[in-house]
């Protein structure tokens, strides 16, 4: 179950955020980022690029909510592998070598190596507890990331006076945020009845 919702999450970010009435500005969430960091006025935030690290970080969570999905075997391996290629994902283009000064470049390269290191360190040590707590806070702060971000990059691209409204994509991610917490709350109250069940 919690596999449908992952794969739920990166459709809706996949999808577009901002649907404007010429195709080439209605963005999804990646896109969304790239477009605000390209605003003077982001680079004067504290932390510089807030809205776009917003927007950008699900794909470190998802990096990370991937690596705990209960599997077995070799589908350790298939699971590895989406980490790496949600790393790379992230990855900033390769005039990254020659600018590494360059804000953007840096915020993506930082958010890469943290998918990847992050997944692969919870895909190594499964303890049942530590993924517990995963489960609860990575999708809350999916969520908060999700409302906050994209609130503050519609002001930035209505300040702009581009019509656009709000797409399918974020919503759809809101709500595989919570199927994650939901799936952990039905797990943990279905086990504490279990439990019970033995003791009586």
């Amino acid at each position: 179950m919690l596999c449908v919702f992952l794969a739920g999450a990166l459709v809706g970010y996949l999808l577009p955020w901002i649907v404007a009435p010429s195709a080439p500005m209605s963005l999804n969430a990646y896109d969304l980022a790239e477009w605000v960091s390209l605003h003077p006025s982001q680079h004067h935030t504290t932390p510089p690029l807030h809205t776009s690290l917003l927007l950008r970080a699900h794909l470190a969570f998802l990096s990370v909510l991937f690596a705990i999905v209960s599997v077995k075997g070799q589908s350790r391996l298939v699971l590895a592998l989406s980490i790496l290629i949600l790393a790379a994902a992230q990855l900033p283009p390769p005039e990254f070598v020659l600018d590494p000064g360059n804000l953007n470049y840096r915020q993506q390269f930082g958010l890469a190596l943290t998918s990847l290191v992050a997944g692969l360190l919870l895909l190594v040590f499964t303890r049942r507890r530590l993924h517990s707590i995963v489960l609860v806070f990575v999708p809350l702060f999916g969520i908060i990331a999700t409302v906050h971000g994209l609130s503050q990059a519609f002001e930035v691209y209505a300040s702009l006076h581009t019509r656009g409204a709000i797409g399918l994509g974020p919503w759809i991610l809101v709500a595989a945020y919570a199927g994650c917490t939901v799936h952990l709350a039905s797990v943990f109250f279905r086990s504490r009845t279990q439990l019970y069940a033995e003791v009586d």
